[in-house]
């Protein structure tokens, strides 16, 4: 066992490539705080950031579930860590071993619910079901667990919108109207009992999105903010803090009724009469915590005190991906460079260059991706997809 020369909290986050968790994991470092980063591939850039001390590599939670959950807890006792932060879907594989996390270690803090929450809120058709019971705005939807319901669903609106019900990232999804409108064929979908899809009405408006640190019901960090720039148009690569009451007050109602305990956030459909439509959970944290500070961050976790929200104006930014998208379409050179302007990187933070060295260097977690999936070189792929294939949980039973 190692013993720690701090005698602060002992953090280890695991899934550390995500954006998010190279924020985090350098947030946590520029507060003293001792961090294991840890993944399923040596290159995971959160794992080479300043913040964290160490970083280990553990097996798939999604393919290898026993194997993961033994090497979570080893490193837990090799390096005495008295916090838990997961930073993606291997956080349903770790609350489903709630139990043997927990034993024989009183000082460990498990920052997520029990399974069960986790997954009520996971699953799209039953987080609707859950807002519209807690008079939260929904639009009308539709569940449909074949073909024959996906066709008479989607006939029941001129403009719909639909999605997996355990689909993340802006994938797994079609739609007949926007900037998505056609990218996927109908006949291409194939809803089933376990596997059912939301069809919805198609609502016009601004996505926004909320992130929040919540200790036992109560938020203590809250941040709201829009992209400015998505790739592809699906996940936000420039991020900018907006004022949002109402997204303060569903984060708070949502998280009193579920007793949560850990990071939640959720995105929203703003339409033009001001109204924050539900769209969804992610039970994790998510790009908001980029626009809190480090002393924000960390108060939240392991000192919170009254509510803090963070302010409007603040941006960040993921530069690869800005220039990426450039290089990709030449013609969003000057929008690209409005909507990114004054925003500070999350790769490349003050004195923590080495996580954008090695969010290229990952790139070969991309190629393994292939290759697990059997996925010709030439075929377009979603380069999102790559990120959590072996993270991910798709509402099947855990062992």
């Amino acid at each position: 066992m190692q013993r720690s020369t701090t005698s602060g909290p002992r953090v280890l986050a695991t899934t550390s490539r995500m954006p998010f968790a190279v924020d985090e994991i350098h947030k946590l470092g520029e507060a003293g705080v001792d961090v294991t980063a840890a993944d399923t591939f040596s290159a995971s850039p959160g794992s080479h950031s300043r913040g964290a001390r160490r970083h280990v590599e553990v097996p798939a939670p999604t393919q290898r579930t026993e194997d993961f959950i033994a090497a979570i807890v080893d490193t837990l006792d090799r390096y005495e860590i008295t916090w838990l932060l997961p930073m993606f879907e291997e956080v349903f594989y770790l609350a489903a071993h709630r139990d043997r996390l927990a034993a024989d270690r009183p000082d460990l803090e498990l920052f997520f619910p029990p399974f069960e929450t986790l997954a009520k809120v996971h699953d799209k058709v039953t987080f609707a079901e859950m807002c519209r019971d807690l008079g939260l705005p929904v639009a009308e939807s539709i569940t449909a667990t074949s073909d024959a319901q996906l066709a008479d669903a989607v006939a029941h609106w001129s403009s719909w919108f639909a999605r997996a019900a355990f689909g993340r990232g802006g994938l797994d999804v079609i739609t007949n109207a926007g900037p998505l409108a056609g990218e996927t064929a109908l006949d291409e979908i194939h809803p089933t009992p376990d596997d059912p899809w939301l069809v919805q009405e198609y609502l016009s408006g601004v996505d926004r999105c909320s992130w929040s640190v919540v200790h036992h019901g109560e938020v203590v960090l809250h941040s709201c903010y829009e992209h400015p720039l998505a790739i592809d148009n699906r996940g936000g690569i420039v991020f900018e803090s907006v004022d949002s009451p109402e997204s303060l007050e569903t984060a708070q109602l949502i998280a009193r009724e579920l007793n949560w305990h850990g990071q939640i956030s959720f995105d929203y459909l703003k339409t033009d009469d001001g109204v924050h439509h539900m769209v969804e959970c992610n039970a994790r944290p998510t790009a908001g915590c980029t626009v809190a500070t480090s002393d924000e961050f960390a108060t939240a976790l392991f000192d919170p005190g009254e509510l803090v929200v963070v302010p409007a104006g603040r941006k960040k930014a993921i530069k690869a991906a800005v220039l990426r998208d450039v290089l990709k379409h030449p013609s969003h050179l000057r929008p690209n460079v409005r909507a990114s302007r004054g925003a500070t990187g999350v790769y490349d933070q003050h004195r923590d260059h080495l996580p954008l060295l090695y969010s290229a260097l990952s790139l070969q977690h991309v190629l393994h991706y292939r290759k697990e999936l059997g996925i010709d070189r030439n075929k377009r792929e979603e380069l999102m997809a790559a990120q959590f294939f072996d993270v991910s949980w798709d509402g099947s039973a855990i062992v």
